[in-house]
């Protein structure tokens, strides 16, 4: 196949440049009002539930169908999901922003990242798949490790360009209350004794790099009724094995 001419690429530079101007503006209007604020509660059993609240730009909205697109392809999303138990979705307008409130349950948090039925499996634009970014999680020994990385910059194309002023004032924020205390974490603050973790970033920090949340958490084993089954099954051992003996001595 004959490779296209230094004449044909000159031809087609000013869509090229017309593109470029469109990635841009788009980046900078959506950008310039983009606020997240995500709280997640995680219970002993596993079981839980999230609240994501996202304030955007009327117009990105507008690129997959306004509000009620917006609206659809959420529901779509939970529905295909079966990681997620239960939702509640509202949404309103506010001059030209675009206002969501979501709230998930789960009922095993470990199901939200299993490629067959969890977060990653259903059908999500790429700036929303980048959104929820990377997550990772491992067992080591008695401990839990939680590791999230968001390439907020790759969600949003040429976001390099957006002036620094159009950036103030607009926040990242990551709320996780642990049932025990992480033993470490890279959580800006903490409350609760360490079993609530903050993580709340600008978004001009955001968009400058990889934002990263980790924490290493000791496994929730009940071991009060660990215990107290132990106790149970040693007495229940210990009258039997009387009871085997006393017959014994009886024959």
């Amino acid at each position: 196949m004959a490779k296209p001419s230094l004449l044909s690429r000159f031809w087609h530079l000013p869509d090229l440049i017309a593109k470029s101007v469109l990635i841009i503006g788009s980046a900078v209007s959506l950008s310039s009002c983009l606020d997240s604020h995500e709280e997640i509660w995680l219970k002993a059993d596993g079981s839980g539930a999230a609240r994501i609240q996202l304030a955007f730009p009327l117009a990105a909205a507008m690129l997959h169908g306004g509000e009620k697109g917006i609206e659809e392809m959420i529901r779509s999303f939970v529905s295909s999901t079966p990681a997620l138990t239960s939702h509640v979705l509202t949404t309103s307008a506010d001059g030209d922003r675009l206002n969501l409130d979501l709230t998930l349950t789960f009922d095993n948090a470990l199901d939200l990242f299993n490629p067959a039925g969890g977060l990653n499996s259903s059908p999500l634009p790429a700036a929303a798949t980048e959104f929820l970014g990377v997550t990772q999680i491992n067992f080591s020994g008695l401990n839990l490790d939680f590791e999230r990385r968001i390439e907020l910059s790759k969600a949003i194309p040429g976001s390099l360009f957006i002036p620094h002023r159009q950036l103030q004032g607009h926040s990242i924020t990551t709320i996780i209350h642990l049932p025990k205390a992480a033993r470490t974490h890279n959580a800006g603050s903490s409350a609760d004794e360490g079993r609530t973790l903050i993580w709340s970033t600008p978004l001009a920090t955001a968009l400058k790099g990889p934002a990263e949340m980790r924490f290493t958490m000791p496994l929730p084993i009940p071991w009060a009724i660990i215990g107290s089954l132990a106790l149970m099954l040693g007495l229940l051992a210990a009258s039997l094995t009387y009871y085997i003996r006393r017959r014994k001595t009886a024959a």
